[in-house]
């Protein structure tokens, strides 16, 4: 019984934080829309905004729906709980490196030229991919799940 009830608090606290990364989507989606009507399509704000309001919400979603299962896993492996840090932790940093590009420097920072680039780039974009191994270790341990039944 007292398996099940941190089972539950997990998946309580990670709807809570794919609401607030879906929260933090939306409100960028009013930078997107700032940029959208001030600025030509072409411009770097416009893409800068565009990339932070798609990843707030496609990052929200994605803690919304590992939430949503996160009852079907099996919960003995400590795999498990780096899998869940990972997935919130790279969110996180999917939104908040978009968020402070869009805010700051409004360009694509494929090789970071300032410090602030740098810290964005190394700080939030190399970060933002911990969500993919905390996909693979979630996709393990689902097949485990139905290979042993």
């Amino acid at each position: 019984m007292l398996e099940s009830c941190e089972q539950n608090a997990q998946q309580t606290r990670l709807a809570f934080h794919g609401i607030v990364i879906l929260f933090l989507g939306l409100l960028s989606g009013i930078g997107f829309s700032y940029a959208a009507a001030t600025t030509d399509v072409s411009s770097g704000a416009y893409g800068a905004w565009r990339f932070a309001h798609m990843e707030g919400i496609l990052n929200g979603l994605l803690v919304l729906a590992i939430a949503g299962v996160w009852l079907k896993f099996e919960h003995g492996a400590r795999s498990m709980t780096v899998a869940r840090w990972l997935l919130v932790l790279g969110c996180y940093a999917n939104i908040i490196g978009p968020i402070i590009n869009a805010l700051f420097i409004a360009k694509r920072l494929i090789v970071p030229e300032t410090g602030l680039e740098a810290f964005v780039v190394y700080g939030f974009y190399i970060p933002g991919t911990l969500p993919i191994f905390a996909l693979m270790i979630f996709l393990e341990n689902l097949f485990r799940r139905i290979r042993s039944s």
